[in-house]
């Protein structure tokens, strides 16, 4: 493998500048010793590592070469490296599975947080297994809705008997999965009237509206399952006539193997297997070469038909042969079953290619954690310290921006990390907190709800060397995306008090003109004159811990009309927080829970304590 020099040479670029590196769902057989070591380099990042699998017959199914003594090795590794936390990533619906597939989940995890010692805390995150075309398993059948359920609750269980963490993916999002991944024309119309139909975000859970995608299915008389049944080897699919590069006799072929459970040979270390990927001349295997290979006396002619004998096109029914056939073989294969790779340290841990292991003398291995033979015991010491201290802060600039037009839709969470990206494409020398998972030192006011607009935005930012602050405004005003705008910077204090705990108030007008059926202005100006009047208006207030009631007096400085249209209010901060300006006209107005989202909120002032110091006035 390449990815240790091209991960050092990264991490050498980067862990001066605080940037951190994490990796997707990984193989287990692909993970070394010395790609933690330069990981955690600047902070250990979350893991994932894809078992896929709870049992080892059926990852042999599936062709995971890996053992799970290679899986208890790494739990082990991870932990005396100084990681707390590992997720495995599995697929339930695998073709064959069994229950005693499902419950080797739990039982699998639990083994992972065994072997760590108690030292790790462990996630088993669960999706259903969605057949895609071009691939051995494209005839098979995905789970209905009620069978991933079922054994989502079969997995909560389990899991929770062995106090392992539980994620699953949403049912009703696999199943919109598996209906696209092997549709066919007859989708785009369903596709465009569930659109039409109000269907917006469904990768999310909480917005995916499975009635809006039934109804459209209904509409053009579809039934799902079609989609997602399992189907016969001679059936013509709708994907048949796209050519992805493999051979649909290369994908029977491995369809038997799989019914054997053999697992197909690397062609990046072993013989080819002439897939249909390569023709030997403009595309071909850049790693192993067996003699003879790049000739055309090779280019498939004679692949043997065993494959095709075991795996029979001709099934005439809708449940292909090679399921039943996999039933009945799978114990006569367990006694054949290739053990485990023995392990040492050094770098003889990891089999050589087929090409060098094949000589008598090799001249030289590759070097230690790099090449083929990454070792997995005995590993290269490594001088990196994790959580390596970065340079201190030596100067706090505060300031301030207008988040206007598209920013408003910008999160809290995404806000951070934009104004980080900013400034290192800026070149800023921006401060980081110190341990094992160093954050930038930025500090920000309070946080504005979602779609709030505001000209009076704050935010502290350490730097490691100082600089002119009007110099900081502009390199951040320069690579800040549109609607985030630098209106002025000061330096202040490292001992000053955070922004949040030196604001009094913060004024808001709200725009009632945004909504489809405005109020009348006499029913506002009444609303406002019963609010100035009343000795208490209780409204409901939204927060973490759920709603509470509480006295809107108490956090309204002032209310009044600024046109037939228009509210402006002053809305106090304290110990217990503030309301939100949109919530509270909403409630006084009357509204429904779902107009108030549409009040055109905007932020026009902030009011600091008298010994506070906010940014400079002067331009950026």
């Amino acid at each position: 493998s390449g990815v240790n020099p091209v991960l050092k040479e990264l991490m050498d670029r980067l862990a001066p500048e605080r940037v951190a590196v994490s990796l997707p769902s990984t193989r287990v057989d692909a993970l070394s010793p010395r790609i933690l070591e330069q990981i955690r380099r600047v902070r250990k990042t979350g893991f994932t590592l894809a078992p896929e699998a709870g049992t080892q017959r059926l990852r042999d199914v599936i062709q995971k070469e890996y053992r799970e003594e290679e899986l208890l090795e790494a739990a082990r590794l991870f932990a005396d490296l100084g990681w707390r936390t590992l997720k495995l990533y599995f697929m339930i619906g695998l073709p064959s599975e069994t229950e005693e597939d499902v419950v080797g989940i739990a039982e699998l995890a639990a083994r992972v947080a065994a072997a760590a010692r108690g030292r790790l805390a462990v996630t088993a995150s669960v999706s259903t297994f969605c057949p895609k075309p071009h691939t051995p398993f494209q005839w098979a059948g995905q789970l209905s809705l009620e069978e991933t359920r079922a054994r989502h609750a079969l997995l909560r269980r389990e899991l929770g008997r062995r106090r392992i963490a539980f994620r699953w993916h949403d049912a009703e999002l696999s199943f919109l999965e598996g209906i696209f991944s092997r549709g066919d024309r007859r989708l785009a119309d369903v596709l465009e009237t569930a659109q039409r139909g109000g269907a917006r975000f469904d990768g999310w859970s909480d917005r995916c509206r499975m009635d809006v995608w039934r109804a459209a299915l209904a509409a053009h008389g579809i039934d799902p399952a079609v989609y997602l049944r399992r189907r016969p080897l001679g059936e013509t699919l709708p994907w048949d006539h796209l050519d992805a590069g493999l051979a649909k006799r290369f994908l029977l072929q491995d369809l038997a193997r799989a019914v054997r459970g053999v697992l197909t040979p690397d062609c990046s270390i072993e013989r080819c297997t002439y897939c249909g990927a390569c023709d030997f001349e403009a595309v071909r295997n850049v790693d192993y070469h067996p003699e003879g290979a790049k000739g055309g006396e090779h280019r498939g002619r004679g692949i043997s038909r065993w494959a095709e004998l075991a795996v029979p096109s001709d099934a005439s029914d809708a449940l292909p042969a090679w399921e039943t056939r996999m039933w009945r073989r799978i114990r006569a294969r367990a006694a054949e079953r290739r053990p485990a790779a023995s392990l040492r340290g050094g770098v003889d841990a990891a089999p050589l290619p087929a090409a060098l292991a094949a000589n008598e003398a090799v001249a030289e291995g590759p070097r230690p954690g790099e090449g083929n033979a990454e070792e997995w015991l005995g590993a290269v010491p490594s001088s990196l310290a994790p959580g390596a201290t970065g340079p201190p802060a030596v100067q706090r600039i505060r300031l301030r921006y207008r988040k206007v037009g598209p920013a408003r839709f910008i999160g809290t969470r995404e806000l951070g990390t934009t104004f980080l990206r900013a400034a290192r494409r800026g070149r800023l020398p921006v401060a980081f907190s110190q341990g094992h998972h160093p954050l930038p030192r930025f500090s920000f006011g309070p946080a504005l709800p979602l779609g709030v607009s505001s000209d009076d935005e704050y935010v502290d930012l350490e730097l490691t060397a100082p600089l002119d602050a009007e110099e900081v405004a502009a390199r951040l005003a320069a690579e800040l995306p549109d609607g985030l705008e630098p209106v002025a910077a000061a330096e202040v204090p490292r001992s000053a008090p955070s922004i949040e705990s030196e604001i009094e108030s913060v004024t808001y007008t709200v725009d009632l003109a945004a909504l489809d059926a405005p109020p009348p202005p006499a029913a506002v100006a009444a609303a406002v004159a019963r609010f100035t009047t009343a000795p208490s208006v209780p409204v409901t207030k939204r927060g973490k811990s759920g709603e509470r009631t509480v006295d809107a007096r108490r956090f309204v400085r002032a209310l009044e009309l600024a046109g037939p249209d228009r509210l402006v209010v002053e809305l106090g901060v304290g110990r217990e927080g503030t309301l939100k300006a949109g919530t509270l006209v909403g409630e006084l107005l009357g509204l429904a829970a779902d107009v108030s989202p549409a009040l055109r909120v905007h932020k026009v002032a902030t009011r600091f304590r008298a010994a506070a110091e906010p940014a400079a006035a002067a331009s950026a």
